[in-house]
């Protein structure tokens, strides 16, 4: 006679878990069951990411100067930088720019300045009152040369558009005399090498060359590689990435004191990554606003080391009186 099979209709009761047992150490003991429920609960955890380390802003050009000014603004006071994003310079163009630049350094040794910290710079482009010309030592040459020169114009004119909304926004928010001073500004615009193999330390510039180039309003950085961006600001110093994308704007000493201080200056500088595949040096374009009397100064500087011809004349007759008179005694 065949086994009659359970009726999987009829429900069977659920085994106990824990066992109805007597004792101290038995589950079902209260001062047990309450040390169990103590210990088995879990610690309170945070996930990383939630608090990310400060950064200046990034600003969307297309929304200056109005969506994004106050934005601008903060960052400019908190950090002394601020970041512009989809400024409308391609990557392809910086990318051919790169791949000249290092010629365009060899063939113009003649007008190379110091930059810091153990950078190079040829100024290319000056800009005033919304006009642009080329500094005259570019020579167009050849048509390579002349395909590089029409790519530094391309970016100067976009970098300039960009100065004068950032400015557009300065004016609106701060002093009659500050929007006068900042309106009476001229722009330098030049191409920079950053060679790997030099040490910052060993730099050369003298402490004169480094309070010139400080003594600016505003610097724009456009780097053409991934970097890292240093500054030094009043709360310590901060990094963060760089790269072609964006445009690094940190403030200067002119604008701080413009500012009465509510613009605090800070330093900055591109720290880049060489690899194996890399050329022995990193190309940026570097634009400095600074007030136009700024540049009078220096050339008034400049032309107190000059010695006139008169005064070369006069130079020339006493030293033929000395000498006449030193062969008179002693002859």
């Amino acid at each position: 006679m065949p086994l009659a099979r359970c009726n999987s209709h009829i429900p069977a009761p659920l085994p106990s878990p824990i066992p109805t047992g007597r004792g101290t150490r038995s589950a079902a003991n209260e001062i047990f069951s309450q040390f169990l429920e103590k210990t088995l609960q879990l610690p309170e955890l945070t996930l990383p990411g939630h608090h990310l380390p400060p950064a200046p802003a990034e600003i969307d050009v297309r929304l200056l100067p109005h969506a994004s000014a106050d934005l601008m603004l903060r960052s400019a006071r908190e950090f002394g930088a601020f970041r512009i994003r989809c400024h409308g310079i391609s990557g392809n163009e910086l990318e051919t720019m790169a791949d000249e630049a290092e010629r365009v350094f060899r063939e113009s040794k003649n007008v190379v300045e110091r930059n810091e910290p153990g950078g190079e710079m040829i100024p290319c482009v000056r800009s005033s009152k919304g006009a642009l010309e080329f500094t005259p030592h570019n020579n167009i040459g050849d048509q390579t040369r002349r395909n590089f020169w029409v790519h530094m114009g391309n970016v100067a004119s976009r970098m300039d558009s960009i100065v004068e909304q950032v400015t557009l926004v300065l004016q609106q928010r701060m002093s009659t005399e500050f929007r006068e001073r900042i309106e009476d500004t001229e722009c330098m615009i030049y191409l920079c090498r950053y060679p790997h193999d030099v040490p910052k330390q060993n730099d050369g510039v003298s402490v004169r060359e480094k309070d010139r180039l400080r003594d600016h309003a505003l610097r724009f950085y456009l780097p053409m590689e991934r970097c890292i961006f240093y500054v030094q600001t009043e709360r310590g110093p901060l990094s963060f990435d760089a790269g072609p994308e964006n445009i690094v704007v940190t403030v200067g000493k002119q604008l701080e004191v413009w500012s009465d201080g509510a613009f605090k200056f800070v330093p900055g500088e591109m720290i880049f990554m060489p690899s194996f595949q890399s050329s022995h040096a990193s190309f940026s374009i570097e634009l400095m606003c600074s007030a136009a009397s700024s540049n009078q100064n220096q050339n008034l500087d400049n032309s107190d080391k000059i010695i006139s011809l008169t005064d070369q004349i006069l130079i020339v007759l006493c030293l033929a009186f000395l000498y006449k008179f030193l062969y008179f005694i002693f002859s």
